[in-house]
């Protein structure tokens, strides 16, 4: 058996570059949106999945890097990479993504879609009475709306909005009797619809023109004694990573409110311009979004492919979507149960969306209106546009009892949300902390504190998802609900802790980055290892949504080395390389893309045949381990023990969406010849059905099997 390598000695070569593995995981997304046996509608909302992905990632990731580049730093990521030839690799990878969306969409979605009643209408396309009604439109619904900007030399610099549709036009009038030329912008606003139905077509079908092409059907209209020579339709991304220095701020909330104007104006990280623009033009966008160092593609088709969540959600159009997976209630909780009485009888597992998150919104909301309920006290990192819990934590507050809420602002992209929802709480009389200085907090905990027969009962809900019950139907997730006394103890400890500044203690049971779960989590590697180099059976398996920390790379390369059995389901990033022959030949990683976006964290130690089980809100990730509040619950009832070793293996069996992590970075399909698919998500839901069923079918008396006469 082959000595572990010391941690000095991996190389560059071991790991696989951060966003190279990210763009990965985006391209196995779109890989769903080309499966020609999904109903189109899903195969088209997969397609705008990724669109939305590739925003975000601009936005944060190649953001960053060009921060990096300007500065002209040349700091090595652990694959060996500079910033600069991160950005050449992203710059490839990604223009090859854009053109594979493209190709995907144009030649394989809108002709099917085309086919079953779905049909985009360019202008030339239109009849005499459509035209009638969309100028009629337009005159009533968009052109007071839009607001045209003229680009002078001698008018301040224009601040162009982000992630929007924007027009850009060049115009000529006659001054004087002499043609001068000018450039007018228009910015597409939000909350106008991006498809505007067309009424009077054959069929019955669903007939529609993108706003933009409205716009330049009756762009005239904006200068009725001028002429419009051309127009270039165009979108940018802004670095959005920019982060508050909460270190010093003496008003957080007012600092975050400066970020998010920041963000307005940030440097300009992408540029998209629809193919045809004229060149002159695209040199006017250039100069106009100051993209000296930005990326420029060339979209062969309509911008901003988000917009096609609209139409994989159009009603009346059933039999182009999947068929529904209903969510089903738990078989642990009778019909109608106070959530108190079902806990006490057991610990409850959850697993979303195959069990409904309905007991996690009942339980809060069950104790804002319990008189026994003293306090309640939560971390709210994301959360629904109208969300029950807050909701139902206003209530509690309203009537008197104690509640305690850390509304994380640094949670990106929903800092606004958070700001209003926090002064909500806190108008009612909730307490609220706005985050931990210095880290973000992404811990996923609720206590409820219930005075019953003289005493101070304890109740838990421990999550690997955030409080929020839209997308609890859209990701896979963890909910442990337990009142065990030592559980108990370490929730009170841990809101003392991140609410009161209280000194960091060691909990009994749970475990808290950043004092100790990485620790935790290394020890449990390690005493695998140690197992495996003794000549016990040992074995790792670990489900995350990224895998990208250093130091827990290295030690499950050591666990490899020594012999360890390691299995790990990683969604999204993994900068790990399995199957290098004396490094990591023990270690085999499968990724799931599926109809849920796969979203909980288990981690499963063998333990000499006594297995240790955590459920997490943390990621493999230093900014988890390192640099956020997050918690790391074993999981100790028997049967919730033995659900989440079946997630596990059910997962890694999964023949039909999954795919394995080759040495070489590459991504190839779990499924052989001759072999049978199983589909780990499919047989979740049939699973939770069947266990409903069982419960609902049993039997009220014993009825004693006696002989025949």
């Amino acid at each position: 058996m082959p000595q572990p390598k010391p941690a000095s000695a991996f190389k560059d070569e071991h790991f696989i570059n951060r966003e190279l593995s990210w763009l990965a995981f985006n391209e196995r997304v779109l890989d769903e949106a080309a499966r020609s046996e999904l109903p189109v509608l899903e195969r088209v909302k997969f397609l705008a999945i990724t669109a939305s992905n590739l925003d975000e990632f601009f936005m944060v990731r190649v953001g960053a890097l060009q921060l990096l580049r300007e500065q002209g730093r040349r700091v090595k990521d652990h694959a060996g990479l500079t910033p600069t030839q991160q950005w050449d690799q992203i710059q490839q990878r990604a223009s090859a993504f854009v053109a594979r969306q493209y190709e995907i969409l144009n030649q394989e979605l809108l002709p099917v879609l085309k086919e079953n009643g779905i049909r985009r209408l360019s202008p030339s396309e239109l009849t005499p009475a459509q035209k009638t009604y969309l100028e009629d439109y337009f005159t009533e619904h968009v052109f007071p709306v839009l607001s045209p900007i003229a680009l002078d030399d001698d008018a301040p610099r224009v601040a162009v909005p982000a992630l929007q549709i924007i027009l850009l036009c060049a115009v000529q009038s006659e001054t004087d009797g002499k043609p001068t030329r000018r450039m007018v912008l228009f910015t597409l606003p939000s909350n106008l619809p991006r498809h505007v139905q067309v009424p009077e077509f054959e069929g019955g079908q669903y007939a529609y023109v993108n706003l933009e092409d409205l716009i330049c059907l009756f762009l005239g209209q904006y200068f009725p004694s001028e002429k419009v020579l051309s127009s270039a339709r165009f979108r940018l991304s802004r670095n959005s990573d920019i982060a508050v220095d909460d270190e010093s701020a003496f008003d957080l909330a007012s600092e975050m409110e400066d970020i998010l104007e920041a963000r307005l104006q940030s440097p300009t990280i992408r540029i998209e311009i629809e193919d045809g623009a004229p060149r002159d033009l695209i040199k006017a966008i250039r100069d106009l979004c100051g993209a000296r160092s930005a990326q420029v593609y060339t979209i062969p088709g309509e911008l901003d492919l988000r917009a096609y969540f609209v139409i994989a959600g159009l009603s009346g159009y059933e039999q182009l979507k999947v068929e529904p997976w209903d969510s089903q209630p738990s078989s642990q909780i009778e019909p109608g149960e106070s959530m108190f009485e079902a806990i006490k009888r057991g610990d409850i597992l959850l697993h979303h969306p195959f069990e409904s998150f309905d007991p996690v919104l009942h339980l809060i909301e069950e104790a804002a209106a319990d008189p026994d309920v003293i306090a309640i006290k939560q971390i709210l990192y994301r959360t629904a546009k109208n969300s029950r819990i807050i909701s139902a934590l206003i209530r509690a507050a309203q009537a008197g009892k104690h509640v305690t809420v850390l509304v994380e602002l640094k949670a990106r992209f929903d800092e606004a949300r958070n700001l209003e929802r926090a002064e909500e709480l806190l108008n009612a009389g909730a307490q609220i902390i706005y985050g931990v200085r210095g880290l973000k907090t992404h811990a996923k905990i609720c206590l409820v504190m219930r005075r019953e027969a003289g005493h101070m009962m304890r109740y838990m809900h421990f999550g690997t998802g955030n409080y929020n019950e839209a997308t609890s139907k859209l990701y896979t997730d963890i909910s442990y609900l337990t009142c065990r006394q030592n559980y108990g103890s370490d929730a009170s400890a841990f809101f003392n802790t991140v609410t009161g500044r209280s000194r960091f203690v060691h909990f009994e049971r749970i475990s808290m980055a950043p004092f100790g779960l990485r620790e935790r989590l290394l020890s449990m590697i390690e005493s695998e290892t140690e197992r495996a180099r003794q000549g016990e059976e040992a074995e790792i398996m670990l489900k995350m949504n990224a895998l990208e920390d250093r130091q827990m790379i290295e030690a499950l390369y050591q666990a490899s080395q020594a012999g360890v059995k390691i299995r790990l389901n990683v969604r999204g990033i993994c900068c790990l390389r399995p199957g290098v022959k004396g490094l990591s030949e023990n270690i085999t990683v499968i990724s799931i893309i599926d109809r849920y976006l796969e979203h909980a964290r288990i981690y499963h130690f063998r333990q000499g045949g006594r297995p240790v089980i955590f459920i997490s809100s943390a990621d493999f990730m230093n900014r988890n381990l390192s640099k956020r509040v997050e918690l790391l619950v074993p999981v100790e009832d028997k049967e919730a023990k033995k659900r989440l070793t079946s997630i596990m293996e059910t997962h890694f069996a999964d023949t039909s969406r999954g795919r394995i992590l080759k040495a070489d970075g590459a991504w190839v399909s779990q499924a052989s010849s001759g072999t049978k698919l199983q589909r780990s998500q499919q047989i979740f839901a049939i699973e939770a059905a069947k266990r409903l069923r069982q419960r609902n079918q049993a039997p009220d008396v014993l009825v004693p099997h006696v002989p025949k006469a």
